[in-house]
């Protein structure tokens, strides 16, 4: 009896146990199989195409020696509108322009107070770069870079959407609300029919590794795209012209986040005539991104354009028209007095910006640039440089009066006569008056810079010296100054 009862506690014992074991027994141990792991060894990512890093020293160094002679031309980059951007990061575009002879200047914030600022550095400048600015330009700025481009000048305007944010006061402690880089960009490029839009290009099926990152393979037909495949860019706005070139073209799958849109988007454009360059994307100038795909010839090219332009001089452009010293030429009618060492004076400290000095030679040179200055009275010595003018002296009209091919036929009496030349990379400045006292006072007008007081051409200038009937009397001037006087009651 009591046997039994052991046998029966241990069963219950032991029940339990079995029970467990055998609903969580999983059967016989068999070790693991190996993990298997990607080979990473042999994995390769897919890298975006690249060119050579050296493309831009190849091509210098393939140039023969002396393809940069002549006169050296000057870029001229912006930073005085809280540009988001330093020049370091503009080194592949610099390095280009520099291994093609030009000369780099920055126009940064403390130039607007200093003698030039804008207006008067894009007289002697080839070419303007506006990068990412965040401030609008001024009235008379625009004004100055339309002309600019009018005459010649090259100007390209880059923005990259990635360069926008926030502005400070000029003190750096208040936040502004700045006019965003479209807003400024589109101000100065309203007349060259060229706009950014406030987006960003995409492409989700063909891409640099990003859909923001676009492949770009249709190209307008310039220089500017020679050589070109395919274009990486980074973020980039799109650009508009109605007249204008689009360069730089994404295909149907390339979109603007502003419409999820596409079809016809372009991320860079040519105004009509060449001169103004719009271009949406800055990142990839900067490295790595200039060397993937055919970004660094393009870099090459837009070095080539901005060098490319022929600006032409006028006389708003003084006192930049020299390019070394100046011969002073006098007539035997004219002689150095006190007054007149004083307007010289003044002169020469006009000429100073421009690095150029005056000198007084006892006859005219041969070459070089000239300073002349002479009466209205014929002097044969004078005659070969009065020449391309086209003057008709009052000595030489029957009429007494001073015939000007711009102006017409114009009472000489209290009128100095302004004229430009330029003949085999020289530069002839004339002054001519009726007397004495009256080319003194041209040269103060000339040396002062207040001819903008003057009935302009591009070459040529009559300017008030004194009471004549030419300004002081009713008699009419002898050409049409193309408006109305009105007179209120």
């Amino acid at each position: 009896m009591i046997r039994n009862r052991v046998w029966i506690a241990l069963a219950l014992i032991a029940l339990p146990l079995a029970g467990r074991t055998l609903w969580h027994y999983r059967g016989f141990y068999r070790p693991a199989s190996p993990i298997q792991v990607p080979a990473y060894a042999e994995f390769s990512p897919p890298q975006p195409p690249l060119t050579e890093a050296a493309f831009e020293s190849r091509e210098a160094a393939a140039e023969p020696e002396g393809a940069h002679a002549g006169p050296q031309k000057l870029v001229l980059f912006d930073q005085s509108h809280s540009n988001r951007f330093s020049m370091s990061e503009l080194r592949s575009l610099t390095t280009a322009l520099s291994a093609q002879g030009a000369r780099i200047e920055v126009l940064d914030s403390s130039s607007a107070f200093d003698e030039l600022g804008l207006e008067g550095r894009l007289k002697y400048a080839s070419s303007f770069v506006v990068v990412a600015p965040s401030v609008v330009f001024s009235h008379s700025e625009v004004t100055a870079v339309e002309d600019f481009v009018g005459r010649g000048g090259r100007l390209l305007v880059v923005l990259d959407p990635t360069r926008t944010g926030s502005g400070i006061d000029v003190f750096g402690f208040l936040f502004l609300a700045p006019s965003d880089d479209v807003s400024a960009a589109n101000q100065l490029l309203r007349s060259f029919d060229l706009s950014f839009s406030d987006d960003y290009l995409y492409n989700l099926l063909d891409n640099e590794g990003n859909f923001r990152n676009v492949l770009l393979r249709g190209f307008g037909d310039h220089p500017l795209t020679a050589g070109l495949q395919t274009v990486a860019l980074y973020a980039a706005r799109s650009v508009q012209t109605q007249a204008g070139t689009l360069l730089l073209s994404g295909d149907s799958a390339t979109l603007s986040s502003l419409t999820d849109a596409g079809g016809g988007l372009a991320a860079a454009a040519l105004a009509p005539g060449a001169q103004t360059l719009a271009l949406g994307d800055l990142t990839f100038m900067t490295p790595p991104y200039d060397a993937v795909a055919d970004n660094a010839r393009f870099i090459h090219n837009l070095a080539e354009y901005l060098l490319g332009g022929e600006r032409r001089l006028n006389l708003q452009d003084l006192p930049f028209v020299f390019s070394g010293p100046v011969s002073v030429v006098q007539s035997d009618d004219f002689s150095l007095q006190a007054e007149t060492l004083v307007a010289l004076r003044a002169m020469s400290v006009a000429l100073g910006p421009a690095g150029v000095s005056l000198s007084f030679p006892d006859d005219a040179p041969s070459d070089g640039d000239l300073l002349v200055l002479g009466l209205f009275e014929p002097d044969p010595e004078l005659g070969d440089l009065i020449g391309p003018f086209d003057l008709v002296l009052p000595a030489n009209a029957e009429d007494g009066r001073l015939g000007t091919p711009e102006f017409g036929s114009v009472n000489p009496a209290g009128i100095g006569f302004v004229g430009l030349a330029r003949a085999d990379g020289h530069t002839t400045l004339i002054l001519l008056a009726s007397d004495q006292a009256g080319l003194v006072s041209l040269l103060e007008t000339v040396g002062q810079g207040l001819l903008s007081d003057c009935l302009f051409s591009e070459s040529t200038a009559l300017c008030q010296i004194g009471e004549g009937v030419g300004f002081g009397s009713s008699e009419p001037l002898g050409f049409d100054l193309g408006f109305e006087e009105t007179f209120n009651d």
